[in-house]
């Protein structure tokens, strides 16, 4: 398959452009699968590796984690197979201390990483009946316990690939939120431990309360003196809803063959998968979290970007229906959304005509692979730059660089 790198004879100036060759990814996973989460995650991997999980979708299928064909990370490292292989298959699935080989046959000069094993954790821990969710056998399993293990397990092997990637490579730390003690307590020793980036659930209140409420400001405060963002993630928003139902038997809306506990691939979640994160951000927005924290970083990963723009408009109409209320706001809320934020677009949206049309939120989207998941595309570097052809060199260095650095900074 011809390349960027292989054949630059071939492609002109705009292809060469630096910003190609270090890309900036604000979206990547480990995918380890089954039956080696033992040997990845300790005792509790083993334990939740055997419990026949049926939602990580068909045997060998896309992002299936049910691989028993897999006997180790080894598929070799070259363009064709950063590219084109998709799940616990592809290099550096499993292995995290081979992803700055794969990076750089990438073209990314950083990347962050989130969890799949430690996502089913915050689905144990959350969900009041995760099985329902995850399609297991409860029978004898604490289910809640079983998911801070896991998370615990996670924010371990975390600390572990971030030492051994020197932070070119930066997993995400997971947070369990149930009080603002053990919310400062759990960051403060992940911080500890070299961790470079915080992930919370999104669907559900921080220590059962807003996330503008001035009690949470200490957290805000403590993120923003260590210039470490804070990243809400697809696969967090399901508290959010008061019922799980609304697709329940509706054939358009049954996940397809490429579904995971992560992501339900249907015409219904994709169109509402949005909808919890931009709650959080207008809490954190019209609350004032970006006023108190100026330099406070946060990013929506793969929850689309449809949506920023919409957003921005609808709170600064509402603005000026609430002057007094929001007389503590400094700028206009889009403001706080362009400075504070990054959204990361799915491979297939038109961020062309986002950025078009809302030309002062162009700083807020920033490229992802989302590797090695299937919705993450092929070559997607490649689409995104064919879709921003003929627009500003500022422009596509931010979509693929600089606006990306927001969230790994030095």
């Amino acid at each position: 398959m011809n390349s960027i790198r292989e054949n630059p004879e071939h492609l002109g100036k705009e292809e060469q452009a630096s910003y190609l060759r270090n890309k900036v990814d604000v979206d990547s996973h480990e995918m380890v699968p089954f039956h080696f989460w033992g040997e990845e995650f300790g005792d509790v991997g083993d334990f939740l590796g055997k419990l026949d999980m049926k939602a990580s979708g068909e045997l060998r299928a896309g992002n299936s984690m049910l691989r028993p064909d897999i006997s180790g990370d080894v598929t070799p490292i070259n363009h064709d197979t950063v590219w084109n292989i998709k799940g616990p298959g592809a290099p550096s699935a499993i292995d995290l201390s081979r992803r700055p080989e794969v990076m750089e046959a990438m073209g990314i000069e950083r990347q962050l990483v989130f969890p799949t094993f430690g996502l089913i954790g915050l689905i144990l821990y959350y969900l009041p009946n995760p099985h329902e969710y995850l399609i297991y056998d409860p029978e004898g399993v604490d289910h809640k316990r079983l998911g801070k293990e896991a998370c615990d397990a996670h924010n371990k092997w975390a600390a572990r690939i971030t030492k051994a990637t020197q932070s070119k490579t930066r997993p995400v730390g997971m947070v369990l939120p149930d009080s603002i003690p053990e919310i400062m307590k759990q960051t403060e020793e992940l911080l500890a431990a070299g961790i470079r980036g915080i992930m919370l659930p999104a669907g559900s209140p921080p220590a059962g309360t807003s996330p503008a409420d001035p009690a949470m400001d200490p957290f805000w405060e403590l993120l923003e003196k260590n210039d470490i963002p804070l990243t809400l993630h697809l696969g967090t928003e399901f508290a959010f809803m008061s019922s799980l139902k609304w697709p329940n038997n509706v054939p358009a809306f049954y996940p397809s063959r490429v579904s995971s506990a992560e992501f339900q691939v249907t015409p219904y979640h994709t169109s509402t998968l949005h909808f919890c994160m931009e709650n959080y951000l207008v809490c954190m927005v019209l609350g004032g979290v970006f006023e108190r924290f100026p330099r406070l970083r946060v990013g929506i990963i793969e929850c689309a970007a449809h949506w920023v723009g919409p957003l921005a408009e609808r709170m600064d109409n509402l603005a000026g229906q609430f002057v007094k209320r929001l007389a503590d706001l400094s700028m206009p809320p889009s403001g706080y959304l362009a400075r504070n934020v990054r959204a990361t677009p799915f491979y297939f949206e038109p961020v062309d005509y986002y950025i078009d049309r809302y030309p002062e939120l162009a700083q807020v989207y920033a490229y992802a692979t989302d590797y090695p998941h299937v919705e993450g595309g092929i070559e997607s570097d490649k689409i995104f730059l064919e879709k921003l052809k003929g627009r500003d060199e500022a422009v596509k260095e931010g979509f693929f660089r600089s606006n990306g650095l927001f969230l790994l900074p030095d």
